[in-house]
């Protein structure tokens, strides 16, 4: 039985795996979970890559209104692979391995967040940290731009000029 901070790590895991699939950054990291959970045997590696590849055609071929309980499926369960690996370990392993999933995660989340966002042909370019609650159209946005309701909005012309 793992102990609660593993659990969580691999909690962690399943949803850091899902939230990458399809995006630039799945490549990396589809190769490196493989290769952890491979642990040096080209058999359980190729297995794990296509379990990997099973869960991104899983999220690309969901319906829109099916994504969030695929997503969630898939989820739970790379949690459970990840707890059994983890869990098969002998703990100087299973510490060394928990050491490279958070690196790997903390690798991954990093790269989401300062991915960019391009077009072309007067597109959107769009860097960072990006959440949009609404939407926009618009042209030459210069300086901070909020889109939806700001945390603290001010009274109408309480805003200094």
């Amino acid at each position: 039985m793992l102990v609660e901070g593993l659990t969580a790590l691999a909690a962690a895991g399943g949803a850091g795996i899902v939230q990458a699939a399809g995006t630039d950054v799945w490549a990396g990291l589809r190769e490196r979970v493989a290769r952890l959970l491979g642990r040096g045997r080209p058999e359980t590696e190729r297995v794990a890559l296509e379990r990997l590849d099973r869960t991104r055609e899983a999220l690309e071929t969901a319906a829109p209104g099916r994504l969030a309980e695929v997503s969630e499926r898939q989820a739970a369960s790379w949690q459970t692979r990840l707890e059994d690996f983890l869990d098969d370990l002998a703990p100087t392993e299973q510490a060394q391995a928990a050491e490279q999933l958070r690196t790997l995660l903390d690798e991954a989340a990093a790269t989401r967040a300062t991915a960019a966002v391009r077009a072309e042909n007067s597109g959107v370019t769009a860097g960072g940290s990006i959440s949009n609650h609404g939407g926009a159209i618009g042209r030459d946005f210069r300086g901070p731009v909020t889109i939806g309701t700001p945390d603290h909005p001010t009274s109408p012309g309480a805003a200094p000029r």
